[in-house]
């Protein structure tokens, strides 16, 4: 009875998770691609030397600076007029949103970077280390306990643009759920559903964000 009122099959329940799935596997690609890139740009931000420092910036200040959905539609409509390849829905959305990812992860390491106290640095240097051994046992650490809770944040806000994706014919659970809502005619119920999904899947990560930063504080 209840099958009937909500007018859905267990085709549709297996069809929420398939784009379920799509939606977890692009962002969690997309994570890993851009915290890499953002670790990179994010360590040569902290380059004395300003012309270095400054190269970074040619990439980051776009992308943070400009809607997620352009960025989207440029990697997908755009390149391939210019590039003549073509990409499928799947890549073109894990490649906008690994640099975006990057990005704003680049932010991120710089910002923490900076935000330990030169004397720090100095202390380690005064105990006999070079540069990249205060940095590596004494600077890093501390990086990472500000960093984690930022990054954390920053990976579950991305889960929740990846839905930008579904303008682009990407099945992924917002897509998923325009689908069904004009199929059955229940729009209040099927976005309850991906509602319901969206926060199962971002929940744990914020609990887990949790955790991760108390462990980073007893560890240090």
């Amino acid at each position: 009875m209840f099958e009937e009122y909500l007018n859905l099959t267990a085709y549709d329940a297996l069809f929420f998770l398939r784009a379920a799935g799509t939606t977890l596997g692009v962002t969690l690609i997309s994570i890993a691609i851009g915290t890499v890139i953002g670790v990179v740009m994010g360590i040569i931000r902290c380059s004395k030397v300003k012309i270095i420092s400054f190269l970074p910036l040619i990439y980051i200040e776009p992308l943070r600076n400009s809607p997620l959905i352009t960025q989207l539609f440029l990697v997908y409509y755009g390149l391939p007029v210019i590039s003549h390849i073509m990409f499928s829905a799947y890549t073109a959305a894990v490649i906008t949103l690994s640099l975006n990812t990057g990005a704003f992860f680049a932010v991120l390491v710089h910002n923490s970077v900076k935000g330990i106290p030169q004397a720090q640095w100095e202390a380690g240097y005064a105990l006999g280390h070079g540069k990249f051994s205060v940095f590596l046992h004494i600077i890093s650490p501390q990086v990472l306990r500000l960093l984690v809770p930022m990054a954390i944040t920053l990976y579950i806000n991305q889960l929740q643009c990846s839905s930008f994706v579904s303008l682009i014919s990407l099945i992924d659970l917002t897509r998923s759920g325009q689908i069904l809502s004009l199929r059955t005619m229940k729009p209040f119920l099927i976005w309850a559903i991906v509602f319901a999904i969206y926060f199962g899947i971002s929940y744990p990560l914020s609990r887990l964000a949790r955790n991760i930063e108390k462990r980073v504080d007893f560890a240090y």
